[in-house]
């Protein structure tokens, strides 16, 4: 085991000994990689609307979806749980480009549901391997009624997720391995945007000091018993500092609360290998004697 993995090992007991659950990490650090129990199957929540994202902005490259075609709500598109679009007058037309906004940037599950009509839910399953998420799987519309779920939904199943899973897509998109330029830069824009930033961006600010501070991105994911979080976190010239997966289930508080003990822990987790990152960044940058 070397430093590094010693030092990460002690502080995911230090944030996450005493933490009721279950939990998987999978990072990133100066190109070395760390993991507990991430190959671990865990109800993916919102952060399936990750690779949603690549999917959508892959179908547009291809000239096989126009993000700037409008798309009218109507009643048969209601969704509960995250979003603001639930909440808006019916006939409102956003653009597929403002729903993938509203998908990643406040987590909406109404547009999340057009998205994923619209790629289709076998296409996806399909797709996931390549973008480096064999074990991952969406089964249907997130929050919707009985009605609206697949037959797999109503017995019981919703969309999985391992942390490795989505290390392996948030370096890939970050490194520019699944995307054009453009459609990566904006992908990145959209996690930078994130509304939610109550884990892993939480205690970030100004963690690099004299270099000009840091730049962050993420997407969460809540269910009642279950706070995830994924994240990039970037020096401020763009370079990538680290990539972090923090997957928490099976807590006894199920309260939608900003100080939950998970999303603590994982906000902390977060500070920990921002600083573990930059104590290494100079000695990596040093040429060898």
């Amino acid at each position: 085991m070397t430093r590094v993995q010693r030092a990460l090992e002690t502080r995911v007991t230090q944030r996450f000994g005493r933490l009721s659950g279950r939990h998987a990490i999978a990072l990133e650090i100066g190109g070395d990689r760390y993991g507990v129990a991430e190959d671990a199957l865990f109800p993916a929540a919102s952060v399936i609307k990750l690779p949603l994202l690549v999917l959508a902005l892959r179908a547009a490259e291809r000239g096989e979806l126009d993000l700037d075609e409008r798309v009218a709500l109507e009643p048969r598109h209601a969704a509960s749980g995250s979003g603001v679009l639930q909440d808006l007058d019916l006939g409102l037309a956003p653009t597929w480009r403002d729903l993938l906004t509203l998908m990643i940037v406040v987590s909406d599950n109404l547009a999340t549901n057009l998205v994923l009509e619209r790629l289709g839910v076998l296409a996806v399953n399909g797709a996931l391997p390549d973008l480096g998420m064999p074990s991952s799987r969406i089964e249907g519309p997130l929050q919707v009624d009985a009605a609206r779920q697949t037959p797999r939904q109503r017995a019981g199943h919703g969309a999985a997720t391992t942390a490795a899973d989505v290390l392996r897509l948030l370096v890939a998109l970050d490194d520019g391995s699944l995307l054009g330029a453009e459609a990566t830069e904006w992908a990145r824009s959209r996690l930078r945007k994130q509304r939610h930033r109550e884990a892993i961006p939480r205690l970030l600010t100004g963690e690099a000091g004299a270099d000009g501070g840091l730049v962050v991105g993420n997407k969460g994911g809540w269910l009642a018993r279950a706070r995830h979080d994924a994240g990039l976190v970037w020096r401020e010239d763009g370079s990538r500092l680290a990539a972090l997966v923090v997957l928490t289930v099976e807590h006894p508080d199920t309260r939608a609360r900003i100080d939950h003990p998970a999303t603590v822990a994982t906000a902390r987790f977060a500070r920990d290998v921002v600083q573990l990152a930059l104590a290494l960044a100079p000695a990596r940058a040093s040429p060898a004697l």
